[in-house]
């Protein structure tokens, strides 16, 4: 049998060390490499190709999901396991709508993934079973906004690392304060956190 050649792309040392780890105790899998940007990333496709990608949504230059829509559009072979913090259903809808072939949460045992790497590659898909049921009434591209919004940063700094206005973030963390019947932004975030704990 072939071995499976599997890229991270991963900004996160330690999460990447884990992935690793679990990947050599399977002797058909084989690390192509391991990234921290979409750019070296695609710079690597360029000559190399792969069979799997596990793909981290929150990058330092780019949403993983466009990265996810590229690498379909451009590298229809591989196959793409979403690994992410994100359990919010919008994401995961979102990831599968962009033909993603799995969608794992980092909260899930690291153990399953050969398992997970094993299903994708026979054509079949997996959704952690982790996702949260309560379909929020936001988009994936507010609940980005939401999620930077959630880690600390400033309207000014989400605006900087989605590469938008400061008033195109305001539009749209006032479209979910209202929805959501909240005054400002520290509500929002704390019923959105309530949300998806149910």
């Amino acid at each position: 049998m072939e071995s499976v050649k599997i890229a991270i792309l991963e900004d996160h040392s330690v999460v990447t060390e884990g992935i690793i780890s679990i990947l050599k105790s399977n002797p058909f899998f084989s690390l192509a490499g391991e990234f921290r940007t979409a750019a070296d990333l695609f710079s690597f496709l360029e000559s190399n190709p792969i069979d799997v990608l596990v793909l981290d949504i929150d990058l330092p230059d780019r949403n993983g999901i466009d990265v996810l829509r590229e690498i379909k559009e451009k590298h229809q072979p591989t196959k793409v396991i979403i690994f992410s913090l994100h359990g919010s259903r919008v994401y995961v809808e979102d990831a599968l709508k962009s033909k993603a072939d799995g969608y794992m949460l980092k909260s899930d045992p690291i153990s399953k993934l050969p398992e997970v790497i094993q299903l994708v590659m026979k054509g079949g898909s997996f959704v952690s079973d982790g996702v949260s049921k309560v379909q929020l009434p936001f988009s994936a591209f507010q609940m980005e906004i939401l999620n930077l919004l959630v880690q600390g940063l400033s309207q000014n700094e989400v605006a900087d690392r989605i590469q938008k206005s400061r008033k195109t973030v305001e539009y749209h963390l006032n479209q979910m304060r209202t929805k959501f019947s909240c005054k400002n932004n520290n509500e929002l975030i704390s019923k959105y956190e309530k949300e998806i704990q149910k």
